[in-house]
This record gives structure tokens, sequence and C-alpha cells, in this order.
């Protein structure tokens, strides 16, 4: 019943915030790399916070450490959605929402298992910098993915319901955030309707960047561990492989890493022709066919290097796919 006002919550408010955000200027207009057709209310990831600090409050007060972090990136995600900031502001806002979660919640990588030998890799002193390294990582996969109606909160909904399956230890705080996402998904998903009604913004792709960061790292390190750090690598493959990848062919290109383009997967599959909920179904399910290949690897007990291994066979195979694609769309124009 809980779970169900959350819903309820996120999904009132952001039709309330939807009404206001003209008046505001929160509107995402079409542009050189937006190709919706109208101008399209950016509140979502307001409406997600406010679902997401009633959970905290109410179930998970033991998680309410991660308040500050999460504030901090839903304020500057919200003047980022308003005024565009430059990408040195946003990235900065990301580290200390990242030092953050570690100083409030404890939260920290301190061990990446056994993914390059048969021993644990324990990071010592270089903690706390790889955690936020991480951290603007995963943020920044879960915003980059969010360019398709219904994409990066459905990936997030996937990573959670996994989680859910494995049998996290962090199972309330999980559903609250499963909870929440889905309240904004009734507006972003074009179901019944031909585009969506509203986008999460930088403020919510973001925020459940961070939150997803959290859980990973609660659910991969010491004490409990609900599944090994190259399994949280797995859980999120598809947007980690994307975004790494194209910040690495950017630049080669003569562009700036942090620069706007049609080059992300699922740019490159409506290049192909595919509509955007036929584009959204073959992502999630290859996301969800990598993340069914993790786990039948953790079951049957294969080392975790061989996981590293195949992890980054497959990051190589995309970005040299990415960078003939590239090349060959500079070639054309």
């Amino acid at each position: 019943m809980i779970y169900l006002g959350i819903f309820l919550l996120v999904a009132g408010a952001a039709m309330l915030l939807a009404r206001l955000a003209p008046s505001v200027g929160l509107m995402a207009v079409p542009g050189e790399h937006r190709k919706h057709q109208q101008a399209t209310p950016v509140v979502g990831g307001i409406a997600i916070f406010l679902g997401l600090v009633l959970g905290l409050v109410w179930l998970t007060p033991e998680h309410l450490g991660l308040l500050p972090a999460m504030s901090v990136l839903v304020a500057v995600g919200v003047l980022d959605d308003r005024f565009t900031l430059n990408s040195v502001v946003r990235l900065a806002a990301q580290a200390v929402a990242a030092w953050l979660m570690i100083h409030f919640t404890g939260a920290e990588l301190l061990n990446l298992g056994a993914i390059f030998s048969n021993t644990d890799l324990w990071l010592g002193g270089w903690s706390m910098a790889l955690t936020i390294f991480a951290s603007i990582g995963v943020i920044n996969a879960v915003n980059m993915s969010d360019g398709l109606d219904g994409l990066a909160g459905s990936l997030v909904l996937i990573v959670l319901l996994s989680m859910l399956a494995i049998g996290s230890t962090e199972t309330e705080l999980v559903l609250v955030v499963v909870a929440a996402v889905s309240g904004f998904l009734v507006w972003n998903l074009r179901i019944l309707r031909p585009r969506a009604r509203m986008f999460m913004g930088d403020a919510g792709s973001t925020l459940l960047g961070l939150i997803l960061v959290y859980l990973l790292i609660r659910g991969s390190q010491q004490p409990v561990n609900d599944f090994s750090p190259v399994t949280a690598l797995w859980l999120l493959a598809l947007p980690l492989i994307d975004t790494v990848a194209v910040l690495l062919v950017r630049p080669i290109r003569g562009q700036s890493p942090f620069s706007a383009d049609r080059f992300h997967y699922h740019h490159l599959l409506q290049a192909r022709g595919l509509e955007v909920n036929q584009t959204l179904c073959l992502v999630l399910a290859l996301q969800v066919v990598l993340i069914v290949v993790a786990l039948a690897m953790s079951n049957a007990g294969v080392a975790q290097r061989y996981q590293m291994m195949l992890f980054l066979a497959c990051f190589v195979a995309y970005a040299l796919y990415l960078w003939r694609v590239s090349g060959d769309q500079a070639e054309q124009s």
C-alpha cells in the first residue's frame, strides 16, 4: 500500500508540475539533437525526487544519508534543464554528490573482486577516488540513455528488478525506487499515445544514476555480497559500454567528449528505420539477455576474471563498431 502511495504521488506530482513547466521554462524544445516534435515538460525528475524522499522518510530512514547527494544532483539538474550548464559544472556537481554519498552513507568501493587473478583486488587508499570516478560513470551512463521515450526509466527498472531476482538485501529501497520510476513512466512511455507527455530531464537521469550506484555498491561490497563487483557491471552493461565507447570515439573524431551527437545505441537503431517503441523493446531485450548471461555465469561458478574478460570483449567489439559507423557518417557529410 505504501509503494502504491509513492507511485500515485509521483504520477500526480508529475502531472501538476507539467502544467507549471511552461511558466518556469522547464520545457524541452525540439532542436538539432532533439527529434521530438513538440515542446515537452522536463519535470519528471522532480516528481521522482519527491517520491524517493517520501519513501526514504517513511520506509527506509536508514538510507536518509543519500538525501544531500540526491538534492545536489536534482538542484543542478533542474538548472541544467532550464539554462544548459557547462559540462564542467555538471561533472563537478556529480563528483560532489558522489563524495556526499560516501560521507553520509559509507557506501564505498573497497574491493573489485577477483577480476584479474584468483584473489580479490582491494583498493586501499584509492577507494574514495575510484568510487567517485565510478559514480560519475554510472550517472552519465543513465543520463546518456535518456534520449528515447521510456528508455532510461525502463533500463533502471530492469536493473532494479534483476536485483530483486538475485535477492537484494535492500529490498525496501529497491521497491521504493521501482514505485517512483513507474509513476513517472506512466507519462513517459508511448503507450496508447503518439509521444511522451513529459521527460525526466537531467534532474531525473542523474538522480537515478546516483541511486543505482548506491545500490550496486551496497550489493557488491562486503560484509554483505548480493552479487560480485563484475556482476554489477553486467547489470548495467549496455549503457556503460555505450557511454565509455562514445566518450572514447568522440575525441578521436576531433569532437569534445561531452558534445551531443546521434551515435548512442538507441540512435543507431533508429537510424536503421526502427520506430521508438521497437527500439525501446529491442534495447531492453538485449539488456535482459546480458543480465541473464551474467547471472548464468555467476551461478555456474565462472571465474570472475573470465566474466570480466567477456565484458571487455563486448566493449571492444562495440567501440570498434561505433568507430566504423561514425567514420562512415563523417565521410558522407
